[in-house]
């Protein structure tokens, strides 16, 4: 990861525009859309306007933030900005078309080794972050679903890391010889493909995890049917209960960008990330390819988000304990079968 002091006027204008925060905060608002459209026709509905989700953000912006009596002025203010940091900055580490001039393969923004694992603790930051704003309002609905919502985060994390390392083990600690190890996004998405060719058996493991992986990203995101900690007919939208104006604004626009970076990271290391497959023709092109890195990317995220927004319209809400049974006695049980499998087929080399 590069100091911003070390970074040139031309990288700096990239972060800022494409692929930086302003395709982002786009993408962000894309997907809000995309999947409350994809919902609709689910349920035979129109669904909304494609500028709906900006209308919505600069009408919440517009509207007055109350700050109930005897709750802390300043912690509801902090921490939907920190649930927006968060969320951006995650998403920042996500490889799109920014090329490393050591490896030359695509890589974040904010990238470096081992960023694998701090992903891992950016996806449990929301859980924190969620509960912490729930619980400093006092209000008796915001913290329980504030309590729904980090119990479902923890009940899911540990599903999540297994199926998150078995890309990882696919393409082999330290099997790049120039990087020290493979615990890092951008060489898991530009290495995966080939490892699978070299191994076809493995991708059984990776298929078992891409599907944990999509049930954890709509438990994170509480799409469907993980909704209970924001329960509209039970807890009148639970920890979001107090928030209202700029706060509620930033955080949905943080949720969505949570969206992006839940989705960009299952692209990143489940289907080869912005790669398309001509690295090796149009090497000499480097506009080309990040401008072809930008539009597989994109495609390949509205396949995954379309996938998940489809799923939620089959099943109707479940309650928290269904949830953290579902996940303790399911789906981790699964995730280590994908883990357990994709070593077996490993140290075999079948």
């Amino acid at each position: 990861m590069e100091d911003l002091s070390e970074m040139s006027g031309i990288e700096i204008a990239l972060m800022i525009t494409v692929p930086g925060i302003l395709f982002i905060v786009i993408m962000a608002l894309f997907i809000d859309w995309l999947d409350r459209k994809v919902y609709a026709r689910g349920q035979n509905r129109k669904g909304p306007p494609f500028l709906q989700p900006l209308y919505d953000i600069v009408k919440l912006t517009a509207k007055e933030s109350i700050i109930p009596t005897g709750v802390s002025k300043f912690w509801m203010t902090i921490l939907p900005i920190l649930f927006f940091a968060t969320s951006l900055t995650g998403a920042l580490m996500i490889p799109m078309a920014i090329f490393d001039d050591v490896t030359g393969v695509a890589t974040g923004f904010a990238s470096f080794d081992f960023d694998i694992f701090f992903v891992m603790f950016i996806i449990l930051s929301f859980g924190l972050l969620i509960y912490f704003m729930g619980i400093v309002t006092k209000n008796p609905f915001a913290q329980t679903g504030a309590t729904r919502s980090l119990l479902q985060a923890l009940s899911f994390e540990i599903p999540l890391a297994f199926s998150l390392l078995v890309p990882v083990l696919i393409v082999g600690i330290g099997g790049n010889p120039d990087t020290p190890s493979t615990f890092r996004l951008s060489e898991v998405s530009a290495n995966l493909f080939s490892s699978l060719g070299a191994n076809p058996w493995l991708i059984i493991g990776l298929v078992i995890a891409f599907a944990i992986s999509i049930l954890v990203m709509m438990a994170e995101l509480e799409e469907f049917p993980f909704d209970s900690p924001v329960a509209h007919t039970e807890l009148a939208d639970g920890w979001l209960v107090e928030y209202g104006g700029w706060r509620y604004a930033l955080i949905i626009l943080g949720e969505r960008i949570g969206a992006f970076f839940i989705g960009g990271l299952i692209v990143t290391l489940f289907l080869g990330g912005p790669s398309v497959g001509l690295e090796g023709v149009i090497v000499d092109m480097p506009v080309l390819m990040g401008f072809l890195n930008v539009v597989f990317f994109t495609l390949k995220l509205i396949v995954v988000i379309a996938i998940m927004s489809f799923l939620r319209t089959l099943i109707s809400r479940i309650r928290i304990d269904q949830t953290v049974r579902l996940a303790w006695k399911i789906v981790l049980p699964i995730a280590l079968v994908a883990i357990m499998l994709t070593l077996g087929l490993s140290m075999i080399g079948v």
